[in-house]
């Protein structure tokens, strides 16, 4: 039992752990666990539950059936000439009519045959169905770009933790050169002091860099869903350099045909409400089924049938007020989704360009950083060799090491952010 109760514990830590080795893992992971996907799944079946009930609508098709066991403790009683029996003009006879017992089973069906509102109702669906699935893929698109970002922003942090504690080494070094150069009285004890100063300043850096990680490891679990508990790692150690692909265009337009459908769905809309005018043909029906008797219910009585089959065309004659001002409001509305048409084909094309733009932006600011950092880097160096050799001083060298730190951490935000923006065109691209 114990070694069993280790298993199921080892088992259990296991299962809290996960491991992500791209962005594209994260989104396959998101389609199957995020709340995100699986209401709009929902959503999805609901659009096409609408659509069959309004192909079944057509139809209309109605089938009551009611039934009755009545015991008339005391029939009604009717006055009749009594002329009738041979009795003097002008007056009445008393007479009961009908049985105690009294049972009766009525079917009533009924079916369409003509429905022009119903049909077009049908055509609204199927837009709406449509609508849903763009309005869905809308929200997919915003939760991998959400998604990519938080991948990058946690990338960016693992490689800025990595920055900042070689750069405490090196914060270390100097500490312990300062300090022998003050013991052999070749230095200031203030020196030493801004050493030690910049030392705790590295380190307070990195413990908020190390907490910005865990903020974004946070907000990656809660976009997909995962539980709090669970442990995630991302391999990213070191950021390689990166290409710039100019064959990389944003050609995205989901929210053109969103807008599209919604042109569409608005028109069907209009020619549905329209139809409230056109007249139904329907089938109807009865078949009913009495027994009569003075003796008990469900008695050896015979039962008596009686049927009847015709056809009934409605017409309304005055049209109803509402009726008439959903005709007009969804002529207003067409005007309006056409008017967002044109306005979402105009906005697609900015993003694309904005998309590109920003791509090309991000790719020459980590260009521009990399060589920026390859400078500082070999500053610091040249720098620390001239202190060593007693000319430079002990500030001018902490502040090359600072800068230094600062280009590197501003190099790999910088690839993030490059890298980001591409992620966002292929995901406008990917996303249809």
């Amino acid at each position: 039992m114990f070694v069993m109760l280790i298993c199921c514990g080892l088992s259990s830590s296991a299962q809290r752990q996960l491991s992500f080795n791209s962005f594209n893992e994260i989104f396959s992971y998101a389609d199957g666990h995020s709340g995100v996907f699986k209401n709009a799944n929902q959503e999805a079946i609901l659009a096409k539950y609408q659509t069959l009930a309004a192909k079944l609508s057509i139809w209309n098709l109605k089938s009551d059936a009611n039934f009755s066991a009545t015991d008339n403790t005391k029939l009604a009683t009717t006055f009749i000439p009594a002329e009738i029996f041979g009795g003097q003009a002008g007056t009445f006879k008393k007479v009961i009519f009908g049985q105690q017992f009294v049972t009766n089973l009525n079917i009533t069906p009924q079916i369409d045959i003509l429905n022009l509102y119903a049909i077009a109702k049908i055509r609204l669906s199927k837009v709406n169905e449509g609508l849903t699935r763009y309005n869905n893929l809308i929200t997919k698109k915003n939760l991998y770009e959400n998604l990519a970002g938080t991948y990058f922003n946690i990338l960016s942090y693992k490689w800025e933790i990595a920055i900042t504690e070689n750069s405490l080494l090196n914060a270390d070094t100097l500490t312990e050169i300062m300090q022998n150069k003050l013991s052999e009285g070749v230095a200031r004890s203030q020196d030493v002091n801004d050493a030690l100063a910049n030392k705790l300043a590295t380190k307070d850096k990195l413990q908020q860099l190390q907490i910005q990680l865990d903020v974004q490891y946070t907000t990656l679990k809660l976009l997909c869903d995962i539980d709090i508990d669970t442990r995630i790692n991302i391999d990213g150690t070191k950021y390689p350099e990166q290409q710039f692909d100019s064959l990389l265009n944003a050609n995205g337009n989901l929210e053109e045909q969103q807008q599209d459908l919604q042109k569409q769905y608005q028109q069907a809309d209009l020619n549905a409400s329209k139809k409230w005018l056109s007249p139904t043909v329907t089938l109807f029906s009865s078949f009913a089924f009495q027994q009569n008797t003075s003796n008990r219910l469900f008695d050896n009585s015979q039962w008596f049938a009686s049927n009847y089959v015709g056809i009934r065309i409605t017409l309304p004659l005055v049209p109803d007020v509402t009726k008439w001002v959903a005709v007009k409001n969804a002529r207003i509305n067409v005007i309006i989704a056409d008017d967002n048409l044109q306005h979402a084909r105009l906005q697609n094309r900015v993003n694309n360009i904005q998309l590109q733009l920003d791509y090309q932006k991000a790719f020459s600011s980590y260009r521009l950083a990399l060589q920026i950092e390859a400078l500082k880097k070999d500053s610091y160096r040249k720098n620390l060799n001239i202190y060593k050799e007693g000319i430079l001083s002990a500030t001018d060298l902490l502040n090359s090491l600072n800068e230094w730190l600062n280009n590197s951490l501003n190099t790999a935000s910088q690839f993030a952010a490059c890298a980001y923006a591409k992620a966002k065109i292929n995901i406008n691209n990917s996303v249809k």
